[in-house]
């Protein structure tokens, strides 16, 4: 068993920037491109553009610069916000990791030795 966290950046109970979206900037960062960012990912390059430009008009900053060399479609590059953002948000994930493993070094021992398969048979039921 892990003990895991996501963290989510939201603003009136909407979501606004998660572990989802710093994939998509860290692709995108990577790979020059929405649209092959989004085929890395699994998700389409509507539901990818759709989600940055929720985020940017919530952030009211632009988290992607579209760039006039032209091959193949517009490549993207993040904007300095952009890369900022995803510096910082990876920058608090691992702030998050270190505390939980501190945490962790305090679990009970029935659930160091508690193995995979045994704790999802012994879960009751909640239906």
């Amino acid at each position: 068993m892990d003990l895991v966290a996501k963290i989510f950046f939201r603003d009136r109970e909407e979501y606004v920037f998660g572990p989802g979206r710093c994939d998509l900037l860290a692709a995108v960062e990577e790979l020059g491109s929405l649209r092959k960012a989004a085929q890395k990912l699994g998700m389409s390059y509507r539901w990818a553009w759709g989600r940055l430009k929720k985020a940017e008009t919530e952030l009211g900053v632009a988290l992607l610069l579209r760039t006039e060399k032209s091959v193949g479609g517009r490549p993207k590059v993040l904007t300095n916000e952009g890369r900022e953002l995803l510096r910082w948000y990876r920058e608090v994930e691992e702030s998050v990791r270190r505390a939980l493993a501190e945490s962790d070094s305090g679990r009970p021992e029935f659930l160091r030795s508690l193995p995979e398969a045994a704790s999802k048979k012994s879960r009751p039921a909640l239906d």
